[in-house]
């Protein structure tokens, strides 16, 4: 490798901790969470410390967490308070394939929840194999035999795999480790 080459290799260059835009993200983790991220501009905040007449930092700030059974189709909604310091959150949603959006907001009394960002929408997938079988992917009777076999035997203890096999167990007890 070249010296110029290994020179640009060390030089340590950081991200920036802000990029100045207001911005609400959402990403599925798996089926029964999810992962929000978001920057407020000093501007936003600003606007929402006026709405609530009291600082940022006074302020009861939630996440709003709105589920979907179709891109549509409305099935409720609950609130994660969060605090004034946060700009990023793991959201338990506990239902497998739905739709999410979630929205960055203040509790405020005499208005309700005011919503500051509103992220994107996105999917969970489901917890289970699909009962669909596509005949282009699907495996030969054997393959499938043998494929099943194999998960019902991991499913399954060695003790309890020896026994019905016919074999023979012998435990030794040893005082040393």
């Amino acid at each position: 490798m070249r010296s110029g080459a290994v020179e640009g290799l060390t030089t340590v260059e950081k991200l920036p901790s802000f990029y100045g835009e207001d911005r609400l993200v959402l990403l599925t983790r798996d089926p029964y969470w999810l992962f929000a991220y978001w920057e407020v501009t000093p501007a936003t905040r600003q606007q929402l410390e006026m709405e609530g007449q009291r600082s940022w930092e006074h302020l009861n700030l939630a996440l709003r967490v709105k589920r979907y059974a179709t891109a549509m189709e409305n099935e409720g909604c609950f609130h994660i308070p969060i605090n004034h310091t946060a700009d990023n959150w793991c959201i338990e949603v506990g239902v497998p394939d739905r739709y999410y959006r979630v929205e960055l907001g203040a509790q405020i009394p005499e208005k309700g929840f005011v919503a500051l960002l509103c992220s994107n929408t996105v999917k969970t997938p489901r917890d289970e194999i699909s009962n669909v079988i596509d005949e282009n992917w699907r495996l030969p009777d054997w393959q499938a035999r043998r494929l099943y076999r194999r998960i019902a035997r991991g499913s399954i203890s060695s003790l309890e795999m020896a026994i019905r096999g016919g074999g023979s167990i012998h435990l030794e007890r040893r005082d040393e480790c």
